[in-house]
């Protein structure tokens, strides 16, 4: 497939990285910033652009990223050239497939918000297909996003809860993991001997629940006791309001996540 990449920031670099590590694809780059892509000039799996047009002359599928401020400016360039024909990614938030379609000329937009993990294979990624798309488009679309882990099919205006939930969700996990890791030095366990068992354990757990398809309580009372050990700590969370605490801070963020798309539709 031939792939072009506009913007190649935090995001689009991981498309580059993950994109190189096959012979499937022919993959074109652009950014207004130099630097970012004389990184890959020496890689003989990629082609630098010397400006947008040579990306949409060489791709069937471009990823857009770039940041909301910068991204009017380029789909109205983008109209100038003429993507009627081609496949948009998107991952600029806010900005609505109709808006996209309004604003470029295009045709076929799919919208999508991937997280950090994506960067070793193993994020997921929130996707919304454009019902113009058709069953090849949709095949190709998903085809690369798999490329940086698994892909969820979402409705054009869940994307607040998906950049809550998966989004931003990563940096919670961290924060999460770095507190289970202190308190595992106040009990007198070395840092990599913490690390090593909280981390485990996290991925672990995780991949139980994904194997099983339970509910996360019917393996919580496997582990917990009468009078024992875990469900002391079980009490001391619930009775330090530890699910609130957390539901408050994922509401939170979609509440602000929402009002930034609403900020960044009002100056579209």
């Amino acid at each position: 497939m031939y792939i072009g990449i506009i913007g190649v920031g935090n995001i689009g670099s991981i498309f580059v990285e993950r994109l190189k590590e096959t012979n499937e694809n022919h993959i074109i780059i652009y950014d207004r910033n130099t630097l970012r892509t004389d990184v890959f000039k020496k890689e003989s799996e990629i082609e630098v652009a010397n400006c947008i047009g040579e990306v949409v002359d060489n791709s069937e599928l471009i990823l857009i990223a770039v940041k909301p401020q910068d991204a009017k400016e380029l789909l109205k360039e983008l109209r100038k050239i003429d993507v009627r024909e081609k496949i948009l990614v998107s991952t600029i938030t806010g900005v609505t497939t109709e808006k996209i379609k309004e604003i470029s000329g295009a045709t076929y937009i799919a919208r999508i918000m991937p997280n950090v993990p994506a960067a070793i294979g193993k994020g997921v990624t929130g996707l919304h297909l454009d019902n113009t798309l058709d069953k090849e488009m949709q095949k190709k679309v998903i085809t690369l996003l798999r490329k940086l882990g698994e892909v969820v099919e979402i409705e054009e205006n869940h994307f607040a809860a998906v950049t809550a939930l998966s989004g931003s969700g990563p940096a919670f996990v961290f924060v999460i993991v770095e507190s289970l890791i202190d308190i595992g030095l106040k009990m007198g366990l070395s840092y990599e001997k913490a690390r090593e068992l909280i981390i485990d354990t996290l991925i672990g757990s995780g991949e139980l629940l994904k194997a099983k398809g339970s509910h996360p309580g019917e393996f919580r009372h496997l582990v917990t006791s009468p009078a024992g050990t875990t469900i002391e700590g079980i009490y001391s969370l619930e009775r330090d309001a530890f699910r609130g605490t957390i539901m408050k801070a994922l509401f939170d963020t979609y509440t602000k996540a929402k009002d930034l798309s609403e900020e960044i539709k009002s100056s579209y």
